[in-house]
């Protein structure tokens, strides 16, 4: 069964980690020997690893949210979740949650104060305004009347400014510390459920600590991806459905949401997106789900080992497999650029670039540079 796309990028590398291939040194070094290079070789095999639509996928929720706080300050409460059977415990990962209920807070003592000092300061400001007010209206009234000179009006009408201003400026910051107290209760953004819950009581948490992961599971989501010379069998709003090791032979139903405009640059993969219906929150975060995309056909294709695979010195980001040519008796190394598709253990299937049959170098292939003079061993 084929993986997700990242997952033939995971397991070359994989590969490359355990000491096989997928290297970049493939250049003639200056003092290369003139003796042949020992290489092994294998016929690249007809056919594409796997059944032609079939995927494997990660459950997801359909919205999932990291809720995170916005204050510093210890934890002195979570919420607590009363069973079937009446008893109170802490929510963790799968209990139901509401949207707008408090998960979490935090001690708020400072914040209160803060507030408190904000209401004064607004109180102070605005009984400043309140006789700038009174003195400006006054001197307004003197100077039509021709009593009072111009400079005593023009500073009673900057006192005015001011002292609105500063009306301003205190109740922007009493908004702020009423916000910042209010931000002491976390509060959940959705009615769905915890996915997880990363804090106690006694945490010291701050700006963005991410407390809870929480998610709408009415509907669940997965993404899998397809090679390029199937994307265009994909359509959106085509009915799909999946299977689970959870609840053999049963399937649940869905809709493909969304395809890829554009491959994933790395794993030159699309990735396709589903929506599944969860009646009843059968189907769990996280769940391996098996799926058949209907009526794909898969392009014919070879099949070659991991280890053949290398990184054309060209194309970082690009695939390539050495290839032994016979030429005048001899055979040489040819550096043959491919697309590969699924990772089926130790096989990965190539879209294009190579056919059936190609001796393929397999052993050596690290080390080898195009057009380097080699010889096959068993």
């Amino acid at each position: 069964m084929n993986v997700r796309a990242k997952i033939v990028i995971t397991t070359l590398w994989a590969f490359a980690a355990a000491g096989f291939i997928l290297t970049a040194c493939n250049r003639k070094p200056d003092n290369a020997p003139e003796a042949p290079l020992p290489v092994t070789i294998i016929a690249a095999q007809a056919g594409t690893p796997g059944r032609a639509g079939a995927y494997s996928a990660n459950v997801t929720a359909e919205t999932q949210v990291a809720v995170a706080f916005n204050v510093n300050g210890y934890v002195t409460s979570i919420l607590q979740i009363r069973d079937a059977s009446g008893k109170s415990h802490i929510v963790q990962s799968g209990d139901p949650i509401k949207a707008g209920e408090v998960l979490a807070g935090i001690r708020d003592d400072t914040y209160r104060q803060q507030v408190l000092r904000a209401t004064s300061d607004l109180a102070s400001a605005r009984a400043s305004l309140a006789k700038s007010k009174a003195d400006y209206s006054r001197y307004s009234m003197l100077l039509k009347e021709r009593v009072a000179p111009q400079a005593d009006y023009d500073a009673a009408k900057q006192q005015y400014d001011s002292a609105s201003a500063q009306v301003d400026s205190a109740n922007a910051t009493l908004k702020q510390a009423q916000v910042d107290l209010n931000d002491c209760r976390l509060k959940s953004p959705l009615t769905g459920l915890v996915l997880a819950r990363n804090i106690e009581v006694g945490t010291l948490v701050g700006p963005s600590t991410v407390a809870f992961q929480v998610g709408d599971t009415k509907k669940v989501k997965v993404v899998f991806g397809v090679a390029a010379s199937i994307v265009h069998q994909v359509k959106v709003g085509e009915p799909i459905s999946i299977t689970t090791d959870a609840f053999p032979g049963k399937k649940f139903e869905g809709m493909i949401s969304k395809v890829a405009a554009a491959a994933d640059p790395t794993s030159r993969v699309f990735d396709v997106e589903a929506l599944i219906l969860n009646p009843g929150d059968q189907l769990k975060v996280g769940m391996i789900a098996g799926l058949q995309l209907p009526g794909a056909i898969a392009a014919p294709g070879v099949v070659v080992p991991i280890r053949a695979i290398v990184r054309p010195p060209n194309d970082p980001s690009g695939y390539a497999v050495y290839v032994a040519d016979q030429r005048d008796g001899k055979t040489y190394a040819r550096l043959t650029p491919i697309e590969v598709g699924p990772v089926t253990g130790e096989q990965v299937g190539v879209e294009s670039g190579l056919a059936p049959g190609a001796d393929v170098i397999v052993k050596g292939a690290d080390i080898v540079y195009d057009g380097q003079q080699v010889s096959v061993v068993p």
